[in-house]
């Protein structure tokens, strides 16, 4: 079932069963506390609403909660979070199935993974079970696209606009979790006093650690080197994970050579995209890149990259102190930007 859908379900039909997975994990969480909303009454909460974690989720105990009348009201719902599907024998999943048959027509039973998800044969084997007597929604990764589009709606709920433009760069600069996202919306909102603009973003929100190690290296390249080691010590002291830095920063250089040899080959961008589904939907990255690949060569480029494996190696297998590698590594991307 696709999101749309899901939400005309909601408002017309909440009971039933439901399964809830996938990398957005801010929508499962949206739509689960959407359907208790719907189906419980405010006044008998701690009655109609029964919720099991994976530490204690017995399928007794859920079917038990899924037989039971509401008390004094029409519905009530049932939450089972994260459910141990790589665990369940044989039997469990026969009493899940007779579960999900028996459910009554005045319950919301929703089987929701909000943080670690399950292996892809696990979610496939509960997806067609839960497609077979309920339903079942995969919320998949956003594009920057879709993104784009839910923080300008999120900022019009809330009484502001972007300038044009901007909507973009914020996603661009926060990251693409819908949980920084929306907490990040919140903020740059009540500190603008009228169109949402890039100083306002730059002034209150919190960079993700691609928007800066993308900055970072595009000082490295300018020859900003202050700038650069000033970037990455701020890194240091948000006790970012060095291996992540590290990471973010090869695949930044990455970019950057794709995007100059698609431009050298007078090819456009979106061939790119088409050739690494890494990219679909986040062609941004190597717009992005193409500007500081065109200020060096692909000699440069191929010495940076040699530079920043040897890096990988040295940060996986060293007992050093990992920030003095990373500085390292920075002092010699200088060099050879020069």
């Amino acid at each position: 079932m696709s999101e749309s859908e899901l939400k005309v379900k909601i408002k017309s039909s909440p009971n039933g069963a439901y399964l809830f997975y996938g990398e957005e994990s801010y929508l499962v969480k949206v739509y689960t506390d959407m359907l208790i909303k719907a189906t419980v009454d405010d006044s008998f909460g701690d009655f109609n609403l029964h919720v099991f974690d994976c530490d204690d989720a017995d399928l007794s105990d859920i079917y038990e909660s899924v037989s039971a009348v509401p008390m004094m009201a029409e519905s009530k719902c049932v939450v089972v979070k994260s459910y141990p599907v790589e665990e369940a024998q044989e039997r469990d999943m026969k009493a899940l199935e007779q579960m999900l048959e028996d459910n009554p027509p005045d319950n919301c039973l929703i089987f929701s993974y909000p943080a670690v998800q399950p292996k892809t044969s696990d979610a496939n084997k509960l997806s067609k079970l839960f497609s077979k007597y309920g339903v079942s929604v995969k919320f998949e990764k956003k594009t920057v696209s879709d993104l784009v589009k839910i923080v300008e709606k999120g900022a019009k709920s809330r009484g502001k606009s972007f300038a044009p433009g901007a909507a973009k760069e914020f996603v661009e600069n926060v990251g693409e979790d819908l949980n920084l996202l929306v907490n990040e919306l919140e903020k740059v909102c009540a500190y603008s006093e009228g169109e949402i603009r890039r100083q306002d973003i730059d002034a209150v929100c919190i960079k993700s650690l691609e928007a800066n190690v993308f900055y970072m290296v595009g000082d490295l390249v300018r020859g900003n080197f202050d700038k650069a080691f000033h970037t990455l010590s701020s890194l240091f002291e948000k006790r970012e994970d060095e291996y992540k830095i590290l990471g973010a920063v090869i695949s930044q250089y990455a970019d950057m050579y794709r995007a100059k040899a698609a431009f050298s080959a007078g090819k456009n961008i979106s061939g790119i995209t088409q050739a690494y589904s890494a990219y679909a939907g986040r062609d941004f990255r190597l717009t992005k890149a193409l500007n500081p690949a065109k200020s060096m060569s692909f000699e440069k480029l191929s010495e940076c990259i040699s530079i920043l494996s040897q890096a990988d190696i040295q940060l996986k297998s060293t007992q050093n102190d990992k920030r003095s590698v990373l500085e390292q590594t920075f002092v010699k991307l200088a060099r050879a930007a020069k």
